[in-house]
């Protein structure tokens, strides 16, 4: 699994906080592909004007195929997780869409725990993601035309 055996200095040192960043607006996508497919159509359709953050106006420029597909790939991707208060904290942060303090009461953690594992579960899903981006880029070039 990776970055499970590391400290959280070791974890720091190999994300950047533009990866952490990525990592947790990738997972708010989830809450909110959930209130778009409870939109009605009309409530939609300005919704997709929203001023927002570049990264979500392809979710809410989207279909409810592209939203069920993110769902369903950021709970595999949570899923995926070892298990352990970093999955736990994850799921019911971003899944569940419980703030961390009610999660870390749930779990049965102090809310500074609850932080930290939080932000320790950001710098893994960080590292997945990477990892992921690297073998979907291996795929492309194995099955791009120029590759012989």
């Amino acid at each position: 699994m990776i970055g499970y055996k590391k400290s959280e200095a070791e974890l720091k040192a190999e994300c950047s906080v533009q990866e952490i960043a990525e990592a947790q607006n990738y997972l708010c996508g989830y809450r909110l592909c959930v209130e778009m497919l409870h939109l009605r159509r009309y409530e939609r359709k300005r919704a997709a004007s929203f001023d927002g953050p570049e990264d979500c106006q392809e979710l809410l420029g989207g279909s409810e195929a592209l939203w069920k597909l993110r769902m369903r790939q950021i709970h595999t991707l949570i899923s995926n997780m070892k298990n352990g208060r970093e999955k736990l904290i994850l799921y019911y942060r971003y899944v569940r869409g419980e703030s961390i303090e009610s999660a870390s009461n749930l779990i049965g953690i102090s809310r500074r725990t609850a932080y930290r594992m939080h932000q320790r579960g950001l710098m893994i899903v960080a590292l997945m993601r990477r990892a992921q981006k690297a073998s979907e880029a291996k795929l492309e070039n194995l099955f791009s035309p120029t590759h012989e």
